[in-house]
């Protein structure tokens, strides 16, 4: 019987150059390949969706505009009221966290009635009836609420993409100014998380986080880190061998990571060798005017495929200093079969490749030093490759087994 699921997320599936939207897209991916329905529900704000959308997804897209002008108290006084309630919880929320936590987490951290939007989901609510769906695969914790329109034999399932609680304070840390919407209070992404039949966790790491925080057997929590086939781009013709490759998206994070490497690293490797060049690949070119860069380094803007951008260089690195969950852009490049230098933050979640192709360091020494050994032809050869290879093979594998488990699929063949 084939399974009927809807896909809820608050941000596009296409284009996929964004790590969240690649990961979505690989799920659905994996679940349209065993011959299940997906619908989507898009809850973001564009107010159009590509239509890739409309022909990726092999069930329905479900009608996402909603009227975003004020609500007339006369016309629909329950849908202002519910409006009002809503508003009031906010600056409840607000208050509260304020009282019991201080004042970094009433300004920071949102409340979960920050990201309930009465209009979308009252036009879900209208979409999905007499749906049947067998299962609700939502995308980000905050927007459980969502959960409460779907009978308890549907199953609830959220990719959790990153842990939440309190996560502006790593900003902070860092001294750089907190994304804020990417935070809230550990007592939120509890309960929260709690509406889950089965929570999916991006490292073992954050899966063991929500089970302490949640210190039940309800939800199941599995680690489904991101799929990434290996498919090894080779290096184009004509390619100078002294050529780094680091890709990634807008976000201060990035930055931060980008700007490290350029002060610590970068200016120490052009000073013994003229010739070498640092391509810079994303929508972080976009944020040029926030770091410093010389003739030796190349921004290449968004891109459309992983093999526009890894075909340029055999070495990339992932300065990332700090931040939660998998980072994307590691396991994208090990895909592709590059050797990557990256931090202890950048490796979180892919242990298991150190020296299978990651080498791993926080020293800048250790990178100057790395980068300097590539340069001067001490490559790793092709038994690397070969050993790498079948490290992702197996790490998909186990990540698809856990997508299949949380939608009570069939588990035993997964490739």
């Amino acid at each position: 019987m084939v399974k009927k699921i809807l896909i809820i997320s608050p941000v596009p599936v296409f284009p996929w150059h964004a790590g969240n939207r690649m990961r979505i897209k690989s799920i659905c991916d994996a679940l349209i390949s065993r011959g299940c329905e997906l619908d989507f529900y898009y809850i973001g704000f564009d107010k159009e969706l590509s239509e890739e959308h409309y022909t990726f997804f092999n069930g329905q897209v479900l009608d996402h505009l909603i009227d975003d002008t004020a609500t007339n108290f006369i016309k629909e006084p329950v849908l202002r009221i519910q409006e009002i309630q809503n508003g009031i919880k906010t600056k409840a929320g607000y208050l509260q966290r304020r009282f019991r936590y201080g004042k970094g987490s009433a300004k920071f951290n949102k409340s979960l009635s920050d990201f309930k939007n009465i209009k979308k989901q009252r036009l879900l609510s209208e979409q999905i009836q007499n749906k049947n769906y067998d299962a609700v695969l939502l995308n980000y914790t905050v927007y459980s609420h969502l959960f409460d329109l779907f009978d308890n034999n549907v199953i609830k399932i959220i990719d959790t993409h990153d842990r939440l609680s309190d996560r502006y304070k790593l900003f902070l840390d860092e001294g750089v100014e907190p994304v804020i919407w990417k935070s809230i209070s550990s007592v939120d992404e509890k309960k929260s998380l709690s509406k889950a039949d089965e929570i999916l966790a991006i490292t073992q790491k954050e899966a063991e986080y929500f089970r302490e925080l949640i210190k039940t057997s309800k939800p199941n929590i599995l680690t489904v880190t991101h799929l990434s086939p290996y498919d090894e781009v080779p290096l184009a013709t004509g390619r100078s061998g002294k050529t780094v490759l680091t890709v990634g998206g807008k976000s201060e994070i990035n930055l931060n990571g980008l700007n490290w490497f350029l002060d610590k690293v970068w200016r120490h490797i052009t000073e013994k060798f003229n010739d070498a060049e640092l391509l810079v690949a994303g929508s972080l070119c976009e944020q040029s005017s926030s770091f410093v860069y010389n003739e030796n380094v190349t921004l290449l803007g968004r891109f459309d495929s992983t093999q526009e951008v890894y075909d340029k260089a055999d070495l990339c690195v992932n300065p990332i200093q700090f931040g939660t969950g998998l980072k994307i852009k590691t396991i994208e490049a090990l895909s592709s079969g590059k050797k990557i230098i990256t931090t202890n933050e950048g490796a979180s979640g892919l242990e298991r490749f150190i020296g299978k192709g990651l080498l791993m360091s926080d020293s800048s020494d250790d990178w100057i030093k790395e980068i300097t050994s590539h340069f001067e032809g001490q490559i790793i050869g092709a038994d690397f490759k070969e050993i790498l290879k079948a490290e992702v093979h197996q790490y998909n594998e186990e990540a698809l087994r856990n997508i299949y488990k949380a939608v009570q699929l069939d588990t035993g063949a997964v490739s």
